[in-house]
This record gives C-alpha cells, sequence and structure tokens, in this order.
C-alpha cells in the first residue's frame, strides 16, 4: 500500500500571541525540532513517500523543505479546513489518504488507522484531561483528590484517513470539514473510530508549548 498523507498547517495560531509571533509550526518543541519537523519526521519514519503541506506559506525553515516526499499546497486565499484538505487532495495519488492537524502529537503507528477507514473515513479518538482537579466529597468532607484526571469521553485527535472519493463528495470548497462536512459523513454511515490511550499532546497555548518543551526534553533524558 502506498501511504500519503496532507498536514493541516495553516492557521494562525491567535492563542499563543502576544507570547510569540513564530507561526505555529516552526515552534520548537525540543532542543532540534519544530513541530512541523517532527510530525515530517514521524510520517517519514512510517514510510509515507508523499507528504503534502497544506498552508498558506511554504516553509524553507523546515529541515525536510528539500526532501522529495514533502511538497506544498499554498492557497491564496483562507479556504478552511475543508477547503484546504480538498484542494490538497489532488495531489494524492492513492485513494486513501492520512490527513493530521500540525499541533496534535500523538505516538502510535499511523498506518493502523488505514484499518478502520474500510466505510471511506477513520478518526483517531482520544480522552482528554479535566483542566482542573477533580474533587469527590462526602457529607462536606472532601474524600479523593484527583489531579486532571482523564475524561471518560472519546474527542477527535486530529488525525484522520479518508478516501479521495468521499472528500470530493462531501468536503466544501471553502470552510471547515470538521462541522457540516463530518457530521454528514457520519450520518451516512462512513466513519469509523480508532480509540487511542497513548499520549496527546495539542499546543494551543503557551503554557501547551511550555510543558510538551518539558515532555520532549524528558524523554530525550532518559533516553541518554
Amino acid at each position: 500500500m502506498r501511504y500519503e498523507a496532507i498536514i493541516l498547517c495553516g492557521g494562525k495560531g491567535w492563542r499563543l500571541k502576544p507570547d510569540t509571533w513564530t507561526p505555529k509550526p516552526l515552534l520548537k518543541i525540543s532542543a532540534d525540532e519544530t513541530l512541523l519537523d517532527r510530525q515530517i519526521r514521524w510520517l517519514l519514519e512510517h514510510d509515507f513517500s508523499n507528504i503534502i503541506l497544506a498552508s498558506n506559506r511554504s516553509f524553507p525553515e523546515s529541515v525536510y523543505f528539500t526532501n522529495p516526499a514533502v511538497q506544498p499546497c499554498l492557497e491564496k486565499k483562507k479556504l478552511g479546513t475543508g477547503g484546504a484538505l480538498k484542494r490538497a487532495a489532488a495531489l494524492v495519488n492513492a485513494d486513501q489518504f492520512y490527513a493530521m492537524n500540525v499541533d496534535d502529537i500523538v505516538f502510535y503507528d499511523p498506518r493502523k488507522l488505514y484499518e478502520y477507514a474500510g466505510r471511506g473515513a477513520a478518526i483517531l479518538l482520544a480522552q482528554p484531561r479535566l483542566l482542573f482537579g477533580k474533587i469527590t466529597t462526602r457529607r462536606n468532607m472532601v474524600t479523593k483528590f484527583e489531579d486532571r484526571p482523564l475524561l471518560d469521553i472519546w474527542v477527535s485527535a486530529g488525525h484522520y484517513v479518508f478516501s479521495n472519493k468521499l472528500v470530493e463528495e462531501y468536503f466544501p470548497d471553502e470552510g471547515d470539514f470538521e462541522r457540516k462536512a463530518m457530521q454528514k459523513i457520519v450520518s451516512d454511515k462512513f466513519l469509523n473510530g480508532l480509540k487511542y490511550r497513548g499520549d496527546w499532546l495539542t499546543v494551543n497555548t503557551i503554557k501547551d508549548l511550555v510543558k510538551i518543551r518539558e515532555y520532549f526534553e524528558t524523554r530525550q533524558t532518559k533516553r541518554t
């Protein structure tokens, strides 16, 4: 099977401003890697031979800028996630492709998600953490304290597999796919989900970025 991927790496990253004005894909998450470089390397390590960067700018700063497996798909005007994916899908040669947000970091074999896309689409599911300490009480007495526990719900981890046929039929030329298109795909029973239980790191705020840098620094320390 030929593995191809589209990385959604546009957007302004407004929630990170004014702490940093660096474009989100170029944020350093470790001493030697940006967010975008990590995602490209991860895909290459799992035999992806065509990686398309859907964005409104190119990334010559990336160490993979001249890699023949990596190519840009630049939008001249804002298309939204649905329009950007649909446009980038024209550069995909296989019948199915992997799609992901640049700011959602997971640790698994992305080829596994293809096994769930037999109906046309698959989505990676993760359990989010409560942002606060969970308190259990009995008659005003605190009986248990849990620091940021996992919630008993599943949410999108920002990683998908779509067939080209489904994207052509359901995705808008402009606008986000997460709203109307995904609900229609679900209603027509084309979407399967893979429950992922590993670490899931997202970059939305400067606090998230600091935690991710600490996470990779700890992993590097353990390896050495």
